[in-house]
């Protein structure tokens, strides 16, 4: 192989937080080389077309192969990190030979058209391609970072026997037929993380003694999430990601939360709408996406707001899912024309909102009495509650932008002194900068429990945040219930 990696950082085998990989361009030390490289124009043109560099982009020749065995050249560690039929997830080591040796997380798309492998000039490919682009260019400490891709496909070969034509003696001839077997396209990224969102928040009712380390890292992610999004809303970046859900936000081994899976997004550069039909996760999509109406980045406002009011029903005491049950609860929507329980949409389920918020309002005060010492959490996570409804607003006008989120939540991280602020996502609303300059320190890294291992164990200064001057709405809210009402920024 031709990459060398000169003793540099990157030969090593650790994984080191995301903050770093993006401010070393750690992807940087990752090169393809040329072996079985594709050659044809037909393959290469829409690569080219794509903006996509050939040192990070590879198409394999499919060397007269009959089958694909993913994820080769890859080389698999542990069990795969997820399926979804079309797309399967890995985690992998890049290929023998190569001296970067960072672990990655490898994403295995199995391209179709019509339930066919599409050909090198397919829209199916054109599409998969796209979302290459799209996560190539996003560089930020809470959205996956991408470091390589490659296309492989393998052919089928077909002798096809012809008869000669009637009263004609010569003997009967054949032709080699060949087509396309199966084509993949795979992206690698960094992290390869511990788990999703979905799973972590779920960990703290399966296991409790052994998930008390969760809940204070859960308070840090508000604040995190609404910067990532925030990032790709800025008017230099404008990507809507579409697809906002807790299985598309995964955990990484310093407890941080990562935005990821970006096959759903959309670059709005030259236009901020779309209308029709589109692939959608129901369960999360705004009302615009639900009717197929006009819909623009207050769509992922609203799919975060869903994401927010699940982690806030677990910091109450509940399980994400009791949103969803409550919310369904005697509801004519959840009920489908053959007397059926249909697929839960919180998009349906918007009547019902505000008295869900109030029966949070009820449990925290039950939480309260029962464990003191959660007090700070719950009077944290009520003051948001307001926040939480007005991004899951049915209109999506009356919804806020991006940039306003990260002011209304950044005071969850003064509730524990660990983790506390996360430094990068301060530094980006004190600077704009969304990838800080290379520090010095390192961010510990979590065991299963929860444990520090390596990095400093000190909390870091708590400072003066919104959480004061909401401090009378609070009381108000532990003492009674919820309604609906509107809070300013601060």
């Amino acid at each position: 192989m031709s990459f060398e990696s000169n003793g540099s950082q990157s030969s090593q085998t650790q994984t080191i937080p995301l903050s770093d990989f993006l401010s070393t361009q750690d992807d940087s030390h990752f090169i393809w080389d040329d072996a079985n490289r594709e050659m044809s124009e037909a393959w290469l043109a829409p690569v080219e077309e794509a903006l996509l560099e050939s040192h990070k982009h590879k198409v394999f020749h499919h060397c007269s192969k009959e089958y694909l065995k993913m994820p080769s050249p890859f080389v698999q560690q542990g069990p795969e990190l997820g399926d979804s039929g079309s797309t399967i997830v890995y985690k992998v080591t890049p290929p023998e030979g190569y001296a970067y040796r960072r672990p990655l997380a490898l994403k295995v798309i199995v391209c179709k058209e019509h339930s066919r492998p599409p050909g090198p000039n397919s829209k199916a490919r054109s599409d998969a391609l796209k979302e290459v682009k799209t996560m190539s260019l996003l560089r930020h400490p809470h959205i996956v970072a991408y470091v390589a891709s490659f296309e492989d496909y393998c052919i089928q070969t077909r002798e096809i026997r012809r008869r000669p034509p009637h009263g004609k003696a010569h003997a009967m001839g054949s032709v080699v037929s060949e087509k396309i077997k199966k084509h993949v396209l795979a992206i690698a990224m960094y992290p390869a993380a511990q788990c999703n969102l979905h799973t972590f928040m779920d960990e703290v009712f399966q296991s409790p003694k052994e998930a008390d380390w969760i809940l204070p890292h859960l308070h840090t992610y508000f604040g995190c999430l609404s910067q990532a999004v925030a990032y790709l809303h800025r008017r230099n970046v404008q990507i809507r990601h579409k697809d906002i859900k807790p299985e598309n936000i995964v955990i990484d081994d310093f407890g941080l939360p990562v935005l990821t899976d970006f096959g759903l997004s959309k670059h709005f550069e030259t236009g901020q709408y779309s209308e029709g039909p589109t692939p959608k996760t129901l369960k999360y999509a705004d009302p615009e996406a639900m009717q197929e109406g006009r819909r623009d980045a207050h769509s992922d406002i609203f799919s975060l707001g869903c994401v927010f009011l699940e982690m806030a029903t677990v910091l109450l005491g509940k399980p994400p899912k009791f949103a969803e049950d409550q919310l369904a609860a005697g509801d004519a929507h959840s009920m489908s024309s053959s007397g059926t329980l249909s697929e839960f949409k919180y998009s349906e389920s918007l009547h019902n909102l505000d008295g869900y918020l109030a029966t949070l309002a009820l449990l925290a005060r039950e939480l309260v009495a029962a464990e003191p010492s959660r007090e700070p959490s719950v009077k944290a996570v009520l003051a948001i509650l307001p926040y939480i409804r007005r991004m899951m607003d049915e209109v999506s006008t009356h919804r806020p932008e991006a940039h306003q989120l990260y002011p209304w939540f950044r005071h969850l991280y003064d509730v524990h002194d660990i983790p506390g602020p996360c430094p990068n996502c301060e530094e980006e609303r004190r600077s704009g900068r969304a990838i800080p300059s290379r520090s010095g320190s390192r961010s510990p890294t979590l065991n299963r429990s929860g444990t520090v291992v390596g990095g400093s164990s000190q909390g870091l200064v708590r400072r003066g945040t919104a959480a004061s001057s909401m401090a009378s709405y609070v009381a108000a809210q532990v003492g009674g219930l919820l309604v609906d009402g509107e809070m300013d920024s601060d």
